[in-house]
């Protein structure tokens, strides 16, 4: 793999993993004015170790503010299943924002779109421009973003165990392209998310139909050359299979407020320093410090 210089964080996804990778065990973090930081110290330990082992010359962090989203113009029930969030979490993402912005990182969020289309469209932006980008995320459908230029790496437990996704591990451990990921949504669908995908075809049906048929479109178009109840249930749910596929394809010309010249890394020691002392954060700024100094 070659070393990636370009690093975008899915940040809800990393805050709701930190929150609760203390929260499990109680530990609640809180500064003496009631603040809840526990979520907000566990991503920036995360952001800096990546950043110490990778040393990256640019950073971005996108971030999801809605459900409300395009995807549920397409289809209304789209992640409807999805449980709030808790309270103590909540606060924690403004608070987050306010580190990054003192911290002097890139971030943006749009209501009408998802991060991982923020982070699709500014990863496509980055490697046309030459750059080698990481995407550290929780969530596997950013797997769909994997090329040669774009390395995803997904977390399973912080950043101590993660899976690093390049076009030939992805193959090697999925059997399928980076483009197939959408496909594999589209006719196996997905609970956290509620994409209905084609009732009664499981991860392991959809794969065989994907080596024989490559895309939705072409199985769909080859229909005849399917037998039994498969072909029954594909007949009857075809545009179903059709809208999940779209509600599952991260969107890559997202209106951005940043290029990536704007995402060059250079914290703002002074102002981060402030705002970390404020929300009582020393370690955090102690651990920044030595990664700033480490240069």
């Amino acid at each position: 793999m070659t070393q990636p210089n370009f690093l975008i964080i899915d940040g809800s996804s990393v805050l709701v993993r930190a929150y609760f990778a203390s929260a499990y065990s109680g530990r609640l973090m809180q500064s003496s004015s009631g603040i809840y930081t526990n979520g907000v110290f566990g991503f920036l330990n995360m952001m800096l170790k990546v950043i110490e082992n990778l040393r990256p010359s640019h950073l971005f962090v996108a971030w999801d503010v809605s459900r409300d989203t395009f995807r549920r113009e397409l289809y209304p029930a789209y992640k409807g299943t999805r449980g709030e969030l808790p309270l103590e979490l909540h606060p924690q993402f403004e608070t987050m924002k306010e580190v990054l912005e003192a911290l002097g990182v890139a971030q943006h969020f749009d209501e009408k779109y998802e991060a991982d289309d923020i982070i699709g469209t500014l990863s496509r932006h980055a490697a046309d421009a030459g750059h080698q980008v990481v995407v550290l995320t929780g969530d596997r459908d950013a797997l769909q973003l994997v090329d040669d230029a774009v390395t995803v790496a997904i977390m399973r437990k912080g950043i101590t165990e993660m899976d690093w996704y390049t076009p030939a591990t992805l193959f090697a451990d999925w059997g399928l392209t980076a483009a197939q990921i959408i496909d594999l949504k589209g006719l196996m669908g997905d609970t956290s998310d509620n994409i209905p995908g084609v009732p009664g075809i499981g991860e392991k049906t959809a794969k065989k139909l994907l080596t024989e048929y490559a895309t939705i479109e072409n199985l769909l178009d080859q229909l005849h050359t399917v037998k039994g109840k498969l072909k029954d249930k594909l007949e009857e749910h075809r545009e179903l299979a059709l809208l999940s596929k779209q509600l599952a394809t991260i969107i890559l010309d997202v209106p951005l407020v940043h290029d990536p010249d704007d995402c060059r890394l250079s914290f703002r020691l002074e102002t981060a320093a402030a705002k970390l002392t404020e929300l009582e954060l020393h370690r955090a700024l102690n651990q920044l410090e030595r990664v700033v100094q480490a240069g």
